[in-house]
């Protein structure tokens, strides 16, 4: 499970889902399963997956979490194919997952088809496009995140427990679109108010962003699309929060 601050957003956003708790939910790469029970002492119907049994996030003290009673389908690689129907889930998980993956795209694309029409997928990941990240990106050339590089001390095994492939949002919203996810919000973790003079930038970054798009002269569905990310590109949970936080929707009839 995420940082607490992460976790209750999250928590948050499946309570308010349309027919919770009469929901079946599939967390992956479930960790210690925290959700799993939160979820479940609602009423939820809920499963999640592990890939290692020796996984850094259960290699904890014995105040972990007990993982027995939980439904977790063990040996599950998110780089292939997921192991359950397609449209068989209300509620597909992706929580401080996708960074850790070297290819993330396969995971979106099958918790697309694994979703019923109508179901919701909530994917969180630490957001490089808020201002603060930004900044730093520009004044240094590196992305804010858990550790300044991915350093030569580590493994080929290990690189997975760090963030090694920061999700770009512009590409995330196609791929959305490709699994017939529609954006349905974004939300908020947290925002440091230490950092509040970074909005002084907004003016110039929602300029900067119009402008981008104007120049591009984009016409039918790339014109659509370019209007949607614009949008979600100036939404003040892009600009400010330290995850994304995103609600997609599966289309409920072809293409959202």
């Amino acid at each position: 499970m995420p940082q607490a601050f992460i976790a209750d957003a999250i928590l948050r956003s499946i309570r308010s889902l349309p027919g919770y708790p009469a929901l079946d939910l599939l967390d992956l790469s479930c960790g210690r399963g925290e959700l799993l029970r939160a979820v479940g002492a609602d009423g939820c119907s809920a499963k999640g997956t592990h890939y290692r049994r020796d996984d850094y996030k259960l290699d904890q003290s014995p105040e972990t979490l007990s993982l027995q009673g939980l439904d977790i389908r063990e040996g599950v690689d998110l780089l292939q194919p997921l192991p359950f129907d397609s449209a068989s889930q209300d509620v597909v998980v992706l929580s401080e997952v996708v960074e850790h993956l070297p290819d993330w795209i396969v995971v979106v694309r099958e918790a697309g088809r694994v979703l019923r029409p109508g179901g919701h997928l909530i994917l969180s990941t630490p957001n490089i496009h808020r201002l603060h990240s930004r900044l730093r990106f520009l004044l240094t050339g590196t992305h804010k995140l858990i550790r300044r590089r991915v350093g030569w001390d580590l493994r080929a095994d290990d690189l997975y427990a760090y963030h090694i492939n920061p999700v770009d949002f512009s590409l995330l919203h196609t791929v959305l679109h490709q699994a017939e996810l529609q954006m349905q919000a974004l939300q908020f973790t947290r925002f440091k108010w230490i950092h509040s003079w970074l909005l002084l930038l907004y003016p110039g970054v929602a300029l900067m962003t119009w402008l981008q798009l104007r120049r591009d002269r984009e016409t039918g569905a790339q014109r659509r699309g370019a209007l949607d990310l614009c949008r979600w590109m100036l939404d003040p949970a892009m600009l400010c929060s330290e995850q994304l936080l995103v609600v997609a929707r599966k289309s409920a009839a072809g293409r959202p």
